[in-house]
């Protein structure tokens, strides 16, 4: 199998974690910077139905592990980096940058030969450029993000709405800020703004 192949788009496959990406699709995608969870957490996960929600608590709530994304330079690297390849492979319609992982709303757009960019394509471009840049501010090598992401389809106009609200509020519901509007590396897109009433 040739590294084209591994990135191109596929309906479902598996790493750790199940991926289901069908075509013209709206996905919640949440990933975090490289470091291990603790042995309690990863115990819990092969008891707890709801992973995702499990480990997202942890990581909002997580006093001690690196935060490189509270550094403003390096946020700002992967702000810059969601907005590049907006509308040419995917539509953005929100993000948050928290200190140790990041949340991000986006709907992969089709290519000319009528084949859609797929997530690890997507990520591996992001995830690439953005580690080479922070890791020169930290003065460091290795890497930077988890390579696991987390992903989910959205089914529904109320599911979408909940979505956009639980990325906005996670800088709250980690006790980061007391109102979501206040923290610096949330973004919506204005059309998504419009239609809920932000």
């Amino acid at each position: 199998m040739t590294n084209k192949d591994i990135l191109d788009h596929k309906i479902f496959y598996r790493r750790n974690l199940p991926h289901y990406q069908p075509e013209s699709g709206i996905f919640f995608i949440t990933y975090r910077l490289n470091f291990d969870l603790p042995l309690e957490i990863i115990e819990k996960l092969t008891q707890h139905k709801q992973q995702f929600y499990l480990i997202d608590n942890y990581l909002g709530l997580c006093k001690n592990g690196q935060k490189y994304l509270s550094n403003p330079n390096i946020a700002q690297i992967v702000k810059d980096s969601l907005f590049f390849m907006n509308k040419e492979q995917y539509e953005l319609y929100c993000f948050c940058v928290m200190p140790n992982h990041v949340h991000i709303l986006i709907k992969p757009q089709e290519k000319k030969n009528g084949t859609f960019y797929s997530f690890a394509e997507i990520l591996k471009e992001h995830k690439g450029s953005t580690a080479r840049k922070a890791n020169i501010i930290l003065n460091k090598t290795g890497s930077f993000w988890h390579k696991e992401s987390y992903d989910h389809l959205v089914r529904s106009q109320q599911e979408f709405e909940d979505t956009v609200w639980y990325i906005v509020n996670n800088p709250v519901k980690a006790h980061l800020i007391d109102d979501y509007r206040k923290w610096k590396h949330t973004w919506i897109a204005e059309n998504v703004k419009k239609e809920m009433g932000l």
